[in-house]
């Protein structure tokens, strides 16, 4: 056979092997969903922070100078997330990072921070393509601080089991790495915050400005759910006219319902018992760990209603805790201790909503 021939044979052939293949990984993807590895999933679609509970670990290098330096005046600096999925793949990006936060912006030695995705240039989009991420850290370099990021953490997991509308979360452990100073890496625990587009949108929802909106323009039962969630953790750092720690989203689902309340940052409540978390002056108690309910006053079969669902979830509750490896004994016997006292104050649905009544806001 010619060489012409024998090339144009073989080159058939190749083409025949290929379709045939083709062929073949089609009829498979109609049985089984195809397994890619986690990079080739982040680099088309976006790496999912929030798909598992599995700790994640991060580096962020960054001028660690720069960054505090500019933390009462906040502004974007440029910064590298490397994230390591396991001991041989991991992903890397440019991005940029500023500090965050009201209080803890001014009051933390190492204030949390939001992570900005979309900085251009050819490694752009390997993790994310846009978009912003919220990253609690440990504030101070204490035990007390560490147990703090634990702390809060685990109430927005709990949260998370009362109803969807809430943020999902990560636990990370950080390496940061000070890009002038690398003698001076440290790792820190701390978690990532849903982005609440992407909440709202995971909800068939979308978010809404409503600065004159009262408890009342609210959903009344998930009004209720934040309410009683609040004073079950002894939270009194929210309000919904001012959004503070609140936002409000709307359903595309039933768009003529009423708005619903998402709550976030539970570092004020007795639950995380922050050494710095104290009361609104002009609330009428001395100490976050007594509670005092913000909610509006509703009618009893809403509040049943909410309280028969806490009921419900107490094991839940206390599994969450009691399952979290990562928070110190000490500090999962005060967080059971807290919740406790909740459930056994009020033993009977009576004795809650008269306590309630007492201090819900009437319009």
């Amino acid at each position: 056979m010619k060489v012409a021939q024998k090339m144009s044979l073989f080159l058939t052939l190749c083409m025949f092997c290929t379709w045939s293949r083709g062929q073949e990984t089609t009829a498979m993807e109609n049985k089984v969903a195809v397994k890619v590895s986690a990079t080739e999933r982040a680099e088309k679609n976006g790496f999912d922070f929030f798909a598992s509970d599995e700790l994640l670990r991060m580096t962020l290098s960054f001028d660690a100078k720069t960054f505090l330096k500019t933390k009462y005046k906040p502004e974007y600096l440029d910064a590298t997330l490397t994230l390591k999925l396991s001991e041989t793949d991991s992903l890397s990006q440019p991005i940029k990072i500023k500090a965050r936060g009201e209080m803890r912006r001014t009051y933390c030695a190492f204030p949390p921070i939001m992570l900005k995705f979309k900085c251009g240039g050819k490694d752009s989009g390997r993790i994310q393509g846009k978009g912003t991420l919220k990253l609690v850290t440990h504030c101070n370099a204490t035990a007390s601080f560490k147990g703090n990021v634990l702390k809060e953490y685990l109430v927005y997991k709990m949260f998370n089991l009362v109803t969807p509308y809430s943020f999902k979360t990560r636990l990370v452990k950080i390496t940061y790495i000070d890009i002038h100073r690398p003698d001076k890496t440290f790792e820190a625990f701390g978690f990532l915050i849903e982005n609440e587009d992407k909440m709202a949108e995971r909800n068939q929802a979308v978010m809404i400005k409503a600065m004159n909106a009262t408890q009342k323009d609210m959903s009344p039962l998930d009004m209720a759910r934040v309410a009683v969630f609040n004073y079950m953790i002894g939270n009194t750092d929210w309000t919904v006219p001012y959004q503070h720690n609140i936002k409000i989203m709307k359903s595309l689902e039933t768009p003529v319902e009423k708005p619903i309340p998402v709550i976030y940052d539970f570092d004020y409540s007795a639950l995380v018992n922050a050494v710095y978390a104290t009361p609104h002056e002009m609330l009428p108690i001395q100490d976050v760990s007594e509670r005092y309910y913000l909610g509006v006053c509703n009618q009893d079969e809403v509040l049943n209603a909410v309280i028969e669902e806490f009921t419900e979830l107490k094991d839940d509750f206390m599994g969450t805790i009691r399952s979290f490896e990562y928070l110190p004994k000490n500090e999962k016997k005060y967080v059971e201790f807290y919740l406790n006292s909740f459930y056994k104050s009020y033993h009977q649905n009576t004795y809650l909503i008269s306590a309630l009544n007492r201090t819900c806001k009437r319009f």
